[in-house]
């Protein structure tokens, strides 16, 4: 899903402005292709990526403003080249000057686009708290100090009376136009991205590749000229860790995939025979239910069977093999699992054994379904665990309470009475 135009917008208009400055002018070259080819790239991001701070980051490590920026300035300097027509005419200050005003300009092209995302937002706010909300959202996502500071203080050294050659060979040889890139916050998002995977925990891969990406641009960093890693080198070297993970975490999903879709079959398969089935989701949705039921009853089962048949071939495993999973595991371990161990335990040894085809649940085993049902013992306690630690997290970046504030939800989790999950009490065989 592309990135919302209320953030990408005020984030790309910048660059279509100057962009439409130079192509109005009727500029042509090198110069005026690299520029356009940068925007391009921007607007293909931003309708490639769908999180804000993964759009930023990949811009930012690709170097696409500075690609843009120098591309644009080299624009202007060939125009004002031709317009003095000879190597007589060559206006050395003039050209500082104007790449110190462009400096000038993209200072106040920062902040208004920043304006524009809160001016935007107001209008697109429902209340004022929505509007809060958003006005909050911008300010810690939109960190443009760092760069702004670096801009000043080439500003600054522009403005010192040297002449436009050792401007710009002290621009590169300082690292001050790849400060301009935005270092600091390419590393502010890596930092949040690996909070966001800690604080998810979808899989152990995730995880580490966060961590990896992060220790490998302040490596990166230390090894840097003055601190300032290339943002092509920092691409490469994330892009190899990605396809390094990328075989596990296929793996990892596939097998997740697989086991939790047979567990979910044999759930249903169970509620079905409930007396009281269609008075549960997605029965009490429907006009006439119980034929829906019935069909539940007579199918499941020959699903499940076809399911774990191809859980064997593709994975090698039983459906006993799920339990000890290192899979199953992480969701038990990270609160991840909806299911309590009471009916984890009664679904392998009593739900399990009956649900071949042609088979029913017998009395016992529904009697005892209902039971669990009705007194809610069928949910994991610690459920809420997991949510909440995202919650932490999503407060620990945008403020404490802003996760209640921006969803307007606070999480009553209910009576759970069923006993906690303990895998070494757990009767998985």
């Amino acid at each position: 899903m592309p990135i919302d135009p209320m953030i990408l917008n005020p984030m790309l208009d910048t660059f279509r402005n100057m962009a439409k400055e130079i192509n109005d002018k009727g500029l042509t070259g090198d110069a005026v292709d690299r520029m356009n080819s940068a925007l391009q790239r921007m607007e293909q991001m931003g309708q490639e990526e769908s999180d804000i701070m993964a759009f930023t980051g990949k811009m930012t490590s690709e170097g696409l403003q500075l690609e843009f920026s120098n591309a644009y300035g080299l624009a202007l300097s060939e125009e004002a080249k031709t317009a003095q027509g000879s190597a007589e005419d060559y206006d050395d200050a003039g050209l500082l000057k104007q790449s110190v005003d462009a400096l000038r300009s993209a200072i106040t092209e920062l902040k208004r686009a920043k304006e524009e995302q809160l001016a935007e937002a107001a209008k697109k706010a429902k209340d004022k708290t929505a509007l809060e909300v958003a006005q909050n959202e911008i300010e810690v996502l939109n960190n443009n100090d760092i760069i702004i500071k670096a801009i000043e203080d080439l500003i600054e050294f522009g403005e010192s009376g040297v002449n436009l050659p050792t401007f710009l060979r002290v621009q590169m040889e300082k690292g001050l136009d790849k400060a301009m890139e935005g270092s600091a916050v390419v590393r502010e998002g890596l930092v949040y991205s690996k909070g966001w995977a800690d604080a998810s925990r979808i899989n152990p891969y995730n995880m580490e590749k966060a961590a990896q990406h992060l220790a490998l641009f302040d490596e990166l960093s230390s090894a840097a000229k003055f601190g300032v890693p290339d943002g092509l080198q920092v691409t490469l070297a994330h892009d190899k860790i990605d396809h390094q993970h990328l075989p596990a975490i296929a793996k990892w999903d596939g097998i997740t995939n697989a086991w939790e879709r047979i567990i979910s079959l044999i759930e249903t398969w169970a509620y079905a025979h409930m007396s009281f089935a269609d008075q549960v989701f997605p029965w009490n949705t429907m006009t006439n239910p119980w034929p829906a039921i019935e069909r539940v009853k007579a199918t499941n089962p020959g699903e499940v069977w076809g399911r774990l048949r191809i859980f064997q071939e593709n994975f090698g495993m039983s459906f006993h093999d799920i339990f000890s999973h290192e899979t199953f595991e992480w969701k038990v371990k990270n609160y991840q699992l909806g299911g309590s161990q009471l009916w984890m335990e009664t679904i392998i040894h009593k739900i399990y054994p009956q649900c071949k085809p042609g088979q029913l649940l017998d009395q016992e085993t529904i009697t005892e379904v209902e039971r669990q049902y009705k007194e809610n013992l069928m949910v994991n306690p610690e459920n809420h665990k997991d949510t909440d630690r995202f919650i932490g997290f999503f407060d620990s970046v945008f403020g404490e309470g802003a996760f209640e504030k921006k969803t307007g939800q606070r999480y009553n989790y209910g009576n759970r009475p069923a006993q906690p999950w303990d895998l070494n009490t757990f009767r998985k065989g």
